[in-house]
């Protein structure tokens, strides 16, 4: 199985994650938007044994969202890592932080219907108003 390697901004945070996700998409949720700062947040689904952090977890930040959802985030240059899902056992981990190209690409929006206001969906991906 081929591996992806992963960073912070700041170079203190790696990860490592199997290039097998179960999930590749835009979340557009108005909590994703804030979490990335962004028009949606660009995440993949993996399981916990295809997913760790390779090194730098003592500047891993948590912060509990949720009863269902853990975010995890570099403490020295605050970049958005991953989220947990905790009822559902996975992570999801940000495109944006792979060092390494994904072999998946984007195929969905989901919470489409919580889109920015700002914001147009141009592709022509599915769109989801909440999750499938």
């Amino acid at each position: 199985m081929k591996y992806l390697t992963g960073s912070c901004l700041c170079g203190s945070v790696k990860i490592q994650v199997s290039d097998n996700f179960g999930f590749v998409g835009y979340c557009h949720c108005s909590e994703c938007r804030k979490w990335s700062g962004s028009a949606f947040a660009t995440g993949a689904l993996v399981s916990p044994e295809d997913f760790s952090i390779a090194s730098g977890e003592e500047f891993v930040s948590y912060y509990s969202k949720s009863e269902e959802t853990v975010l995890g985030f570099c403490r020295s240059c605050g970049s958005s890592l991953f989220s947990k899902k905790v009822k559902l056992g996975r992570y999801i981990v940000r495109l944006g932080i792979l060092d390494d190209a994904p072999t998946q690409r984007p195929d969905v929006h989901i919470f489409a219907a919580s889109k920015a206001p700002w914001f147009e969906i141009t592709d022509q991906l599915d769109k989801f108003d909440t999750v499938p």
